[in-house]
C-alpha cells in the first residue's frame, strides 16, 4: 500500500511540470564550470578551497566563468565583564565578488554574500586567537556553501531572462 502511495504521488508531481529550482530544462550543471581565482589571508584560502572543492561537479567541459572574491572581516566583541574585556565576539565575513563569463562581450555579475559567525573569548592565553582562528574557518566553509547557492540562483535567473527574450 505505501508502495502504491508513493507511486502516485510521484506520478502526480511528475505531472504538475515540477522542476528543481536551479536546474536547467533537460537537465545539466547548474552553474558550469568555474575557476575561482587567488582571495587573500586565511578565511580567502579555505573559501577558495571549499569553492573548488564544491563547485568541481559543475564542470561539463566547457570554458569556465572566472570568480574573482575579495573578503572583509569585522569582529565586533559582545557580551562585557566588569573589566570590560569581552566573553564573545561576532567575525563578520563580506565576500564582494565578480563573476566574468567567458563569452566576450557578456555581462559579468556582481554580488556579495555574508556570513556571521559567533565564538566565545576563553580566559586562557593565546585563547582568543585560536578561537577566531576557528570561527574564520567556519565562516569561510559556510561561505562556500552560500556561494554556491548564490551562482546557481544568479544562473537560473540569467537562463530566465535570456529565454524571454
Amino acid at each position: 500500500m505505501r508502495v502504491l502511495l508513493s507511486s502516485l504521488a510521484l506520478l502526480l508531481l511528475a505531472a504538475c511540470g515540477f522542476s528543481p529550482m536551479y536546474a536547467q530544462p533537460g537537465g545539466g550543471p547548474a552553474i558550469g564550470p568555474v575557476q575561482v581565482g587567488e582571495i587573500e589571508g586565511k578565511a580567502g584560502h579555505v573559501l577558495r578551497t571549499e569553492l573548488t572543492r564544491i563547485l568541481a561537479v559543475e564542470n561539463d567541459g566547457s570554458a569556465p566563468m572566472q570568480l574573482e572574491i575579495t573578503l572583509a572581516e569585522v569582529v565586533t566583541p559582545l557580551g562585557l565583564r566588569r573589566d570590560e574585556s569581552a566573553t564573545r565576539a561576532e567575525l563578520r565575513l563580506i565576500a564582494n565578488y565578480l563573476m566574468t563569463p567567458p563569452a566576450p562581450g557578456a555581462r559579468p555579475m556582481r554580488g556579495s554574500v555574508v556570513t556571521v559567525v559567533n565564538y566565545d573569548i576563553p580566559t586562557a592565553a593565546f585563547g582568543e586567537i585560536s578561537a577566531q582562528d576557528d570561527a574564520r574557518e567556519r565562516a569561510a566553509e559556510t561561505m562556500a556553501e552560500r556561494f554556491r547557492a548564490e551562482l546557481a540562483l544568479r544562473m537560473a535567473q540569467a537562463r530566465a531572462e535570456s529565454a524571454a527574450r
